[in-house]
């Protein structure tokens, strides 16, 4: 696995490494911007036909990843987090779901999270999101059905992780299976003018790259 995990650092660097090692380097931050999705290749996106989404964005930081089981999370600002489930919003109803409570049994759900620190593992203990996922319970967690997570040891600040999970399949071993993942490296670095651009563009970028979501 370690491997597997090296090589998706390469993939998240290589962009950003390339352009830095031009004679002019990036003349723009939204030149190092990375898009990377993977996913459940077994499961049927077709039969699904409900999603929600929550509406903060849990933001992990340097201190974030001390804290204690149960303890409230970050959140990313209001204005930021508008612009990311927005563009969330806008692909799943563009692919044809439609969004209903998460207390109404929805067939998938999508949980963005942004780090806001250049080192961390996105690994993600029950109490990250027992606050908004359906019958959560302590001590549940995430497993990737047919793929390797972006388990990376370093991401540039700002980077965003979107998982679609499918919280009416089976739970194995207190595991809810991700059957999507995308993933855009150093978002949310830059001018604040030049954010909500580079949301939308990316997000776009996500889903377009993601056939297999469209009903």
């Amino acid at each position: 696995m370690k491997r597997k995990l090296y090589q998706l650092t390469a993939i998240l660097l290589l962009g950003a490494l390339s352009l830095s090692c031009k004679p002019d380097g990036a003349e723009y931050v939204d030149e190092l911007d990375i898009v990377y999705t993977n996913y459940d290749a077994s499961f049927d996106f077709n039969s699904q036909t409900t999603y929600s989404l929550p509406n903060k964005v849990v933001l992990i930081t340097d201190d974030f990843i001390d804290l204690n089981p149960g303890d409230e999370p970050d959140y990313l600002d209001p204005v930021a987090a508008g612009y990311i489930l927005s563009a969330i919003r806008l692909n799943m109803n563009e692919k044809g779901y439609t969004e209903i409570p998460s207390g109404n049994s929805p067939d998938l759900i999508i949980l963005p999270t942004v780090a806001q620190t250049d080192q961390i593992y996105f690994y993600y203990d029950w109490w990250y999101w027992n606050w908004f996922y359906p019958g959560w319970g302590p001590g549940w967690g995430w497993y990737y059905p047919g793929y390797y997570p972006p388990q990376v040891s370093r991401v540039r600040t700002g980077t965003l992780m979107m998982q679609m999970t499918a919280p009416n399949q089976e739970i194995v071993a207190d595991k809810i299976p991700v059957i999507w993942t995308g993933l855009v490296n150093g978002l949310l670095e830059g001018s604040a003018g030049s954010i909500k651009n580079r949301v939308d563009a990316s997000i776009d970028q996500a889903f377009e790259q993601s056939p297999y979501l469209a009903k």
